[in-house]
């Protein structure tokens, strides 16, 4: 049973919780675990919501991705936030809610050492709450990186999520196993990237323009990864999205299967 990081959505004054079925059907067809979805933290409940006492019953954490930017200033922090609930989220420029829930969800995951996730945003918040930094707009870094790594709106939704570029994957890495090959097709669909790679990780795989592409804990106690691309939407057909998965639930079998011997200890 694995946690799944939800995002907040404020339509007509109402907050509301919400995920895509994209990750829940990858996960339980191909990972093999149940899902428990996490709901996002207000500022004004971090103090009490934060140590997430959920994550003791659970074997493994996935961050999600969204179409909302990081806030660095509140996703390494726990003091109260100042801004109106309205202010704090706004559709595909912010979501403090959702930045709340992860920085405790990351903080807990690593201490309780558990498989951990990471797709798109869940890979840069990885990144930014371990001291790493964020290219605020692909666009301003270099213009051609933006237009590699941009959501392709002007296609139907499920061809926007196409593999679009090569990565190529580290050779000594965690991933490699994983991949079974040096290079990989892969979708992309984010304005924002990784600038400084926290010290914490070690890069897995890189883009053409020499973006991460994908990144570990360094000396991790089991699988704890993220990709900048998006695995869960065509895991079906994908041999590289399928292999994620299943690794990612063997890693969760595995961690289960240890507490389970410490309980009996």
């Amino acid at each position: 049973m694995v946690g799944v990081t939800s995002n907040r959505l404020l339509v007509d004054g109402v907050h509301r919780d919400w995920l895509r079925r994209k990750y829940v059907q990858a996960l339980v067809r191909y990972s093999g675990v149940a899902c428990v979805i996490l709901p996002t933290i207000d500022a004004n409940d971090i103090e009490a919501d934060r140590d997430l006492p959920i994550m003791r019953k659970l074997d493994g954490l996935v961050l999600t991705g969204d179409e909302s930017n990081i806030d660095p200033a509140i996703l390494g922090s726990t003091a109260p936030c100042t801004l109106t609930s309205q202010q704090e989220v706004e559709v595909g420029v912010r979501d403090r809610p959702r930045d709340r829930l992860s920085a405790a969800a990351i903080e807990r995951a690593i201490a309780l050492r558990m498989p951990i996730l990471g797709i798109c945003r869940g890979l840069q918040e990885l990144n930014v709450y371990l001291g790493g930094t964020l290219h605020p707009s692909l666009s301003e870094w270099k213009p051609e990186s933006g237009e590699m790594h941009a959501e392709k709106g002007n296609l139907p939704r499920d061809r926007q999520y196409d593999v679009t570029h090569s990565v190529t994957i580290c050779s000594n890495g965690v991933l490699f196993p994983i991949a079974g090959a040096l290079e990989a097709q892969v979708n992309s669909l984010h304005n924002q990237g990784i600038a400084k790679l926290a010290t914490a990780l070690k890069a897995e795989a890189w883009a053409s323009d020499g973006l991460v592409e994908a990144a570990s804990i360094i000396n991790a106690p089991t699988l704890q990864i993220g990709v900048q691309w998006h695995p869960e939407w065509h895991v079906s057909t994908d041999p590289l999205s399928k292999h994620i998965f299943r690794a990612f639930g063997e890693a969760c079998a595995a961690y289960r299967r240890r507490n389970e011997r410490q309980d009996v200890l």
